[in-house]
């Protein structure tokens, strides 16, 4: 894990919300292409606007950076499944926050079904896109399997600090 992401994640932790949005801003002043520093970011913007209650006090408009940051995102990394998923999981959530409701609903639902499609053997990917929509019996069965295989995931990959893996956590730890 990148030393940077490290510090960050315990500012995010620690609640320390405008220290955490000044290093992405220098992160990303260096190291703009890269997708897990995208990834971080625009996860970060969407929790400021939805989770934090006024905790955070930069002045910036949180809505139009979110919204920058999805075009930037879909300009570069469309092909990307964990793009898709991260993105069209807090569109499909609150489609609101990025423009058109209607559209951006449907947007959402479309990407990840995108994820998934790319990813098929991602738990986590598979658990969502199937609980976005009405299941039948055996998709039921299906969604239960990815539901108990999604745990390993979020042990593996998802058990560090920062609001990213904590929300995964919180969220997408199934029954």
């Amino acid at each position: 894990m990148n030393q940077n992401f490290e510090q960050i994640f315990e500012l995010e932790t620690a609640e320390k919300y405008n220290e955490a949005y000044s290093e992405y801003k220098k992160l990303i002043s260096e190291n703009n292409a890269e997708f897990e520093t995208w990834k971080y970011y625009f996860f970060f913007l969407w929790s400021m606007l939805e989770d934090v209650n006024g905790q955070f006090k930069k002045d910036i408009d949180l809505r139009t950076e979110l919204e920058s940051e999805l075009k930037n995102g879909l300009n570069k990394y469309s092909e990307l499944a964990e793009f898709n998923f991260i993105a069209g999981y807090t569109i499909s959530i609150f489609p609101y926050e990025f423009g058109d409701y209607e559209e951006l609903e449907i947007k959402g639902k479309e990407m990840l079904k995108k994820a998934f499609e790319l990813e098929p053997s991602n738990p986590i990917y598979k658990m969502v896109y199937l609980g976005s929509k009405s299941l039948n019996e055996k998709e039921q069965s299906i969604y239960k399997k990815a539901c108990a295989e999604s745990k390993q995931i979020l042990i593996t990959k998802h058990s560090g600090k920062g609001l990213l893996n904590e929300y995964y956590n919180q969220v997408f730890n199934r029954e």
